[in-house]
């Protein structure tokens, strides 16, 4: 029987390597399996963790989005305005949305559309009868980083909510 410290002709080994070997064997699976539940939470992308949801203090507005996405890939925004009394929506889309998201779908198509220092205005007229009115934003991110966004419903309080998106 060959005992531990017996050397094998030909065979050169490094006791420092063989320890390097068997801690990252015993700390790989732990951070591979670590990275496999984040995914599936949603850390990288669609998930668990990732949809999130934000309301105005006036709790008239809402916005359901992605909070991580990836660099060219198309998200949907969902925005939300509930029970008014309103002729005529405005909802303004500012901070980083027109510099870092191109805008591919609007739906329902707005009755007007403009853009005035970096904001995104989509105006909607003739609502009154409407209980809850969505509109469905599908967008592409186009700059990698953490982005922050505003959302105004007419000269109400503004929704501000970021992303991060993955290059």
């Amino acid at each position: 029987m060959v005992s531990e410290k017996e050397k094998l002709p030909g065979i050169k080994e490094s006791e420092l390597f063989l320890n390097f070997e068997c801690a990252a064997r015993k700390i790989g699976l732990g951070i591979l399996l670590l990275i496999i539940f984040a995914a599936l939470a949603g850390i990288f992308s669609t998930g668990y963790l990732s949809r999130a949801e934000k309301t105005n203090a006036q709790q008239n507005l809402t916005v359901v989005y992605e909070r991580f996405g990836r660099l060219q890939t198309e998200f949907r925004l969902k925005i939300t305005a509930h029970s008014r009394v309103a002729n005529k929506y405005v909802f303004s889309l500012g901070g980083d949305f027109s510099s870092s998201l191109e805008t591919n779908t609007i739906w329902p198509q707005p009755d007007s559309m403009y853009s005035k220092d970096d904001r995104l205005f989509l105006v909607y007229n003739n609502l009154k009868s409407m209980e809850n009115f969505s509109i469905w934003l599908y967008v592409t991110p186009t700059a990698p980083g953490k982005l922050n966004h505003a959302l105004q419903l007419n000269s109400e309080p503004e929704i501000r909510f970021w992303q991060f998106i993955y290059p």
